[in-house]
């Protein structure tokens, strides 16, 4: 693969996965003011949005580590 093709490629990545970061993290932070304000009705919504926040964490962490190691390739 040529260099300057590489280079292109990189960049489409490096941007798919910024939109993808911006997207887990805005979703964590509309739950976590849910939370935050009391508005869960009872329990078993409480227990299902900390998964989905921990699940959403997860997969940033995720993210953040493939950006890392496609910046050092």
């Amino acid at each position: 693969m040529r260099v300057r093709e590489r280079t292109r490629i990189i960049r489409m990545a490096e941007s798919v996965l910024s939109v993808l970061k911006k997207k887990i993290r805005t979703q964590m932070n509309e739950l976590a003011d849910h939370l935050a304000i009391g508005s869960a009705q009872n329990m078993e919504e409480y227990r299902k949005i900390c998964g989905t926040i921990e699940g959403l964490a997860w997969a940033e962490r995720e993210v953040i580590d493939i950006e890392t190691k496609l910046m050092e390739s």
